[in-house]
């Protein structure tokens, strides 16, 4: 954690379960762990997110906008699955990352995966992503304050009625919308004390 020299970052760790205290995936499930990486937007600081846009001829979830994450492969463990997949889905080095903590896990019943998601951090310099085409059409890089606002998330007119988040051409929706908002009250607790500390100190 000698990397972490954002308070927000360290808020975080602390906030989030241990990477390798996290839990178990659900017994029969198909296992998978994804990562919600932020980094810092070069000329704006803002904080980014990273996310895949998969082919369309993709047998499970095709066309969907996802985290970048995969499968856990035998006598991997979760996080070793979910750095290698940043590493093929998007071009992150190996050990580039800095693991802040795991969210809890989800499943998904319709494909029978058992999701744990984890939050890192991509300290600078971040290289141009670099996506898998073999897997993925594309990359979109969302702001954190933009997914943490309620109020741009969206509910369909579909009769099954689901949340999502429009970015450019794509929705931000199914297995990843409950994704970001199970991390989201963590992500909003550390965000808070950083607003807090903004304001100004009231007249004595």
């Amino acid at each position: 954690m000698s990397q972490i020299g954002d308070p927000f970052l360290g808020r975080l760790a602390h906030l989030f379960k241990p990477v390798d205290g996290w839990g178990e995936f659900r017994k029969g499930a198909r296992p998978a762990a994804v990562v919600f990486v932020l980094y810092r937007h070069k000329a704006e600081g803002h904080w980014m997110v990273p996310f895949v846009r998969r082919r369309g001829d993709l047998r499970d979830h095709p066309g969907q906008v996802a985290l970048p994450g995969g499968g856990v492969h035998p006598g991997e463990s979760a996080w070793q699955a979910a750095e290698r997949e940043v590493f093929e889905e998007i071009g992150v080095p190996l050990g580039r990352l800095v693991p802040l903590g795991a969210g809890d896990m989800i499943y998904a019943a319709v494909t029978n995966f058992s999701v744990v998601p984890f939050v890192a951090y991509l300290p600078d310099p971040v290289e141009s992503f670099v996506h898998d085409p073999s897997e993925l059409e594309g990359i979109l890089a969302i702001t954190l304050d933009r997914l943490l606002d309620d109020s741009a998330w969206l509910v369909s007119d579909d009769p099954w009625r689901f949340r999502y988040l429009a970015h450019e051409e794509s929705r931000v929706w199914g297995l990843t919308e409950r994704i970001v908002y199970g991390l989201a009250p963590k992500l909003r607790q550390g965000l808070a004390s950083d607003q807090t500390s903004d304001r100004p100190a009231a007249a004595e």
